[in-house]
């Protein structure tokens, strides 16, 4: 009878430790692909920072390209606009381009005290070419391209004075 005894508690130990042997594996795998996620996890996380990064410093590029450019095209505003006054008033020329009459005047005083001081002190001459900053931020840039309406009240002036 002991023998008996004997074996079933060596079949039982057996049948226990195939079972823990079978948990721990279990365990083991788990464990593998839960830090499979978090490398992915983390791997993620560095390209989503990586491709901000570039984001950044290729908006800051397009913007610096796009300031530059609007600089060039908002001194030729200035200048067409300088032209314009020097035929007709401001009334006139904010009606023309359909923009606020200030727009206009603060253009006019950017280009007068332009005219007024030299670019360079030593120039004997005060009406050197100067370029004149763009409008402040707190004005609205003067669109380049005329409403139909304002296009039309333009066209009635400029008959009536003409």
């Amino acid at each position: 009878m002991a023998e008996r005894r004997a074996t079933r508690q060596l079949k039982a130990r057996e049948k226990a430790r195939a079972r823990t042997a079978e948990r721990r594996q279990r365990e083991q795998q788990l464990e593998d692909l839960a830090t499979a996620w978090f490398e992915a996890e983390d791997e993620i996380a560095d390209k989503e920072s990586a491709a901000d990064e570039k984001i950044r410093k290729y908006t800051e590029k397009v913007r610096g390209e796009v300031e530059r450019e609007t600089g060039k095209l908002r001194e030729q505003m200035t200048d067409v606009v300088g032209k314009m006054l020097a035929l007709t008033g401001v009334r006139s020329v904010a009606e023309r381009l359909g923009v606020a009459e200030a727009v206009v005047r603060e253009i006019k005083a950017t280009l007068d005290g332009a005219a007024s001081t030299p670019s360079d002190p030593g120039s004997p001459s005060p009406t050197a070419p100067t370029v004149a900053p763009p409008p402040s931020p707190s004005v609205p840039s003067p669109s380049p391209v005329p409403t139909d309406e304002t296009s039309a009240a333009a066209e009635g002036s400029a008959v009536l004075s003409g």
